[in-house]
């Protein structure tokens, strides 16, 4: 029996990305970017902080 290997992002990669995110937005809030461009945006900054949080958990959480 082979077992499946799932590879997650990991928090300093999700951390680059947020960051990324982040510039990205101040960027286009800077030059009047249209509302769409920047609800896309946010959705995906909320994206990846709640996949941030979920690593943190994984990485945190005491083994059961």
């Amino acid at each position: 029996m082979s077992a499946t290997v799932i590879h997650l992002p990991s928090v300093e990669s999700l951390s680059d990305e947020i960051r990324g995110l982040v510039y990205e937005r101040q960027t286009m809030r800077a030059v009047g970017a249209p509302r769409e461009e920047l609800e896309r945006n946010r959705v995906d900054l909320v994206d990846r902080q709640q996949r941030l949080i979920s690593a943190l958990i994984t990485r945190h959480l005491p083994a059961a």
